[in-house]
């Protein structure tokens, strides 16, 4: 009898199996459903902004530390230490805004100082820690999905959305996405603290004046009558 080397023979599965697998893959491939995030307005709309009506820019930063705007996501970043803070960025000029060579940096109530963390950097804090169910949602078969950092796919397509990726600001328009701070050992990572950027250029490669913004109002900026 002709014996058929095991490299050259063919799988076969029987076909209402191969059905599920390749229903289960193309479920799989497009399983991942978005925060229900805000629409993103002009920055100058938000409490936390700053307007430079000469260079006709604004920033605004939204942090996502409170249950009521942290649930909205759907990993537990606050869990993991981590704070979330939506960056928004409004371009009213005629011309381009370039973003490469921008610096962002959280200071903290101690004026200690960080810059947002990558990647690499947020993918192990949030896998040195147990999983929740909102990170590992259940899949049609138990198929292994490629990941990267140890962390779940479905976490991996969460940073892949949310992280904020520009290069640039068109001429009237504005762009956002969220950075990642560290806050480990922060009972309240707000209080005090502030985002400082800098490295901001107009078209002709000037470096526009730097933005300071607290994270949190101060009461004499809720009451300014008091």
């Amino acid at each position: 009898m002709l014996m058929v080397p095991a490299s050259r023979r063919s799988l076969k599965l029987p076909g209402g199996i191969l059905l599920m697998l390749v229903l289960a893959l193309t479920t799989y491939a497009g399983d991942y459903k978005p925060p229900d995030l805000p629409q993103v307005f002009h920055a100058k709309t938000y409490p936390l902004h700053e307007t430079h009506d000469d260079e006709r820019v604004a920033v605004a930063i939204d942090p996502y530390f409170e249950p009521e705007k942290a649930d909205v996501l759907h990993v537990p970043y606050r869990k993991h230490e981590l704070l979330p803070v939506r960056f928004i960025i409004t371009n009213d000029g005629s011309d381009p805004v370039t973003l490469k060579g921008m610096k962002v940096q959280f200071i903290t109530a101690h004026n200690e100082k960080q810059e947002p963390a990558s990647t690499e950097d947020i993918q192990r804090r949030l896998a040195n820690q147990p999983r929740t169910q909102t990170t590992t949602p259940p899949l049609p078969l138990p198929l292994p999905r490629k990941s990267r950092g140890r962390v779940s796919g479905s976490t991996q397509d969460e940073l892949d959305y949310l992280q904020f990726k520009a290069r640039a600001v068109e001429a009237h328009s504005t762009q956002s996405g969220f950075f990642f701070f560290d806050t480990s050992g922060m009972s309240d990572p707000l209080a005090g603290s502030h985002i400082y950027i800098t490295g901001v250029r107009n078209g002709n490669g000037q470096e526009l004046f730097y933005f300071d913004l607290p994270l949190k109002k101060s009461a004499a900026t809720e009451n300014p009558t008091q």
